[in-house]
């Protein structure tokens, strides 16, 4: 049994309640970068920073209400027909490239070939903390692909595919990897391989299910932690900032590293909190399930 901690601050005290929570999903655990599973070849692989299993508490600072949460700032349901992704409160809407098309049922579904989804520079401008949630189903596809990379490739801004190029500084979630924990991941760095910070899982997202992934960057904590459905898979401490990070190439589907293949299943839906948020207001967002407009 794994257990959350929430906190309750009142009348110039703290409480803590822990609440139990059956069977969650595999503990994370530490593993190397991206070497030998098909991804950044030539690139030294991504060095990774190992999941601690079990730690990080929740994620978040845990003062937000896990009963309310908070509203996004961009949020994207993947609705209606085309190819433009509407973000339905902060404006930043982005262009589905090479071919797929929003399914108008609330769904975009990426080939895994060459499709995906190109959102505006500079999501996370400004911004300390930020939680990353996203709704999705994994159809195919070998190691490192891509389910989100907000970043910059050594070749800049929008580069051409096949030009070798290597991601300088990314926020990234890959549904697998190449190494012994294959599965779920999350990938942070200011400087490209070196400064690269991992946490790897066992679920690799391939029984054809809905799955909820969330990434929260806590600045004032200096921690990044992943979750699956709710669950916390593990939290590794971070020696940089959110702004490290430079957010020009914002992609589903795609990686900064041009080695890794495209990311193919159905988003259902994207959200970007300003917050930090704890692992309850994640667990509740997964219990609540995607928005539908």
């Amino acid at each position: 049994m794994m257990v959350l901690l929430l906190g309750l601050f009142g009348c110039g005290a703290d409480m803590e309640i822990a609440v139990g929570r059956m069977n969650p999903a595999p503990a994370a655990s530490g593993s190397g970068g991206e070497a030998g599973g098909g991804g950044e070849a030539g690139s030294g692989g991504e060095a990774g920073g190992g999941g601690e299993a079990g730690s990080g508490g929740g994620g978040g600072n845990g003062t937000i209400p896990c009963d309310v949460l908070p509203s996004p700032i961009h949020r994207y349901t993947f609705d209606g027909v085309g190819n433009v992704v509407t973000d339905l409160i902060g404006g930043a809407d982005g262009a589905i490239l090479n071919g797929a098309s929003l399914d108008g049922g609330g769904g975009l579904t990426l080939d895994g070939e060459d499709d995906y989804v190109d959102l505006p520079a500079g999501l996370l401008a400004g911004l300390s903390d930020v939680t990353v949630m996203v709704w999705v189903v994994r159809d195919r596809g070998g190691a490192y692909l891509r389910i989100v990379d907000f970043g910059l490739t050594s070749r800049g801004e929008d580069p051409v595919e096949g030009e070798g190029g290597v991601g300088t500084s990314y926020l990234a979630i890959t549904p697998s990897t190449g190494f012994e924990v294959r599965g779920v991941s999350v990938l942070v760095s200011d400087s490209g391989v070196t400064g690269e910070v991992a946490i790897h899982a066992e679920p690799t997202l391939e029984d054809g299910e809905v799955h909820q992934v969330a990434v929260v960057f806590d600045g004032a904590a200096a921690t990044v932690a992943l979750y699956l459905d709710g669950a916390l898979l593990g939290s590794d401490p971070v020696s940089f900032p959110l702004s490290g990070i430079q957010d020009v190439n914002n992609w589903l589907g795609r990686s900064q590293f041009d080695a890794d293949p495209y990311f193919g299943g159905r988003y259902d839906e994207l959200r970007i909190y300003r917050e930090a948020l704890a692992g309850c207001a994640i667990e509740a967002a997964w219990n609540a399930g995607p928005d539908r407009p």
